[in-house]
């Protein structure tokens, strides 16, 4: 988001477009036809990856994976997808990848080899970690609540920042033996980041520098159309979840990707997910892929819980960074205090890189920059080089390798070279 709509939303297809997917399908008494192979793409990627779990794709295009789990305080088991470094000890950070609302790991993988960001990372040594925050369709397990049981679905953000990040970066730190990592988080992904950096400080020490791919902190400057409409009516919509027991919101469904098929073919660049998509992100046509958008179907929604839109949306609403807001009497019972804490942001000494789109209709560019403003140690801030960047654009653009992933990168080298140095 991020505002909880995004299309990775915080990194993901937009939730509208699904709501729009959805209820049109119930319109539609059809076959599914079998998707066509004659579709062509700017990157290395077939139909096939939106069929296939992260760790199949890794598989598919001949990198090593591995499969881990880190245990949160509060119980949630997380899923961790590691893609181990080719030649170990060759990088003193390991790196992990954090993905946006709505999204899953698959959101760092679907333009391919060569250009996702995880690829580009595992094809130059670095020891990759990719997190499935809880609650999506990779991270559904708890120590002894299951998915159908209300308590495993009250949570927000919050609780991923809190409790499922200190648990991640622990478990990566054992495991590899590294002091510090890097951490690169786009949308809701910077989210969690910010709330464990600022509510459990002592992690900022074990951070060597995190990636903030639009930061979805500050939020008051939504253009986007249909996330207002949706932030207006959150409560109401709410009360609807509420009478139907619907806590868990646009769960995985392998049905998603062959009915985008059908609603929005990829022959049609005008097709109605996609105006949906441009209304919600911000337009960039010329740098969308209709075959990797439609394979993030596969993979994205990838399931979130109710709660984590509504705190988006107070966030929204308030333009203020604070915690879950359970009306006066129960904050005052939860928080001591009528109004929930907000964050506190000048805990943040972690060093931290920004990345902002001028056509991000979800993180304005106004809100990164009064962000930045807003952390003790002043970070380096960069702007995309192309005014039509969008907030998908930062996993799913044609030129997000250039423009984003190849800075990165370049940022990287610099910063094995300092620590190598302070090993000699």
């Amino acid at each position: 988001m991020t505002l909880g709509l995004e299309c990775s939303l915080c990194g993901l297809p937009v939730i509208a477009a699904y709501l729009s997917i959805v209820f049109l399908f119930c319109l539609v008494d059809a076959r599914v036809p079998a998707l066509s192979n004659n579709a062509t793409s700017y990157f290395t990627i077939d139909l096939e990856d939106g069929t296939m779990t992260t760790p199949q794709l890794i598989q598919k295009y001949g990198y090593p994976v591995e499969n881990h789990a880190a245990t949160s305080a509060d119980g949630y088991i997380i899923s961790l997808t590691r893609i181990p470094a080719s030649k170990p000890n060759r990088h003193p950070y390991p790196i992990l990848l954090v993905h946006g609302l709505l999204g899953s790991s698959g959101d760092y993988l679907v333009i391919g080899p060569n250009n996702s960001i995880a690829y580009l990372l595992a094809d130059r040594g670095y020891d990759v970690w990719l997190a499935d925050m809880r609650g999506n369709r990779y991270s559904q397990k708890h120590v002894r609540l299951t998915i159908d049981s209300p308590d495993y679905w009250d949570f927000s953000w919050h609780e991923m920042g809190y409790y499922d990040m200190p648990a991640i970066i622990e478990y990566i730190l054992h495991q590899t033996t590294a002091r510090k990592l890097i951490y690169i988080g786009h949308s809701q992904g910077t989210t969690v980041f910010f709330v464990m950096a600022s509510a459990r400080p002592e992690f900022n020490d074990k951070i060597a520098r995190m990636y903030a791919l639009s930061p979805a902190v500050c939020l008051k400057r939504l253009r986007s159309p249909v996330s207002r409409w949706l932030i207006d009516h959150a409560y109401r919509l709410k009360e609807l979840f509420d009478m139907f027991g619907v806590q868990q919101f646009l769960p995985h469904s392998d049905l998603t990707y062959y009915i985008s098929g059908i609603i929005c073919p990829m022959s049609d660049e005008n097709n109605i997910c996609m105006q949906i998509v441009s209304q919600t992100v911000g337009p960039n046509p010329k740098m969308v892929d209709m075959m990797a958008m439609h394979i993030l179907t596969g993979h994205d929604p990838a399931g979130a819980s109710v709660k984590q839109l509504l705190h988006f949306a107070q966030v929204q609403r308030s333009g203020q960074f604070r915690q879950y807001d359970y009306g006066r009497r129960n904050n005052t019972v939860r928080y001591s205090h009528w109004k929930p804490p907000a964050y506190n942001l000048s805990a943040v000494t972690a060093p931290v890189t920004i990345f902002y789109a001028l056509n991000d209709w979800l993180v304005d560019p106004r809100d990164a920059l009064r962000f930045a403003r807003l952390l003790p140690n002043k970070p380096l801030v960069n702007v995309v080089e192309d005014e039509n960047f969008n907030h998908l654009d930062f996993v799913t653009a044609k030129n997000a390798r250039s423009l984003v992933y190849e800075p990165i990168l370049s940022d990287l080298r610099e910063l094995d070279e300092m620590a190598l140095r302070e090993i000699r």
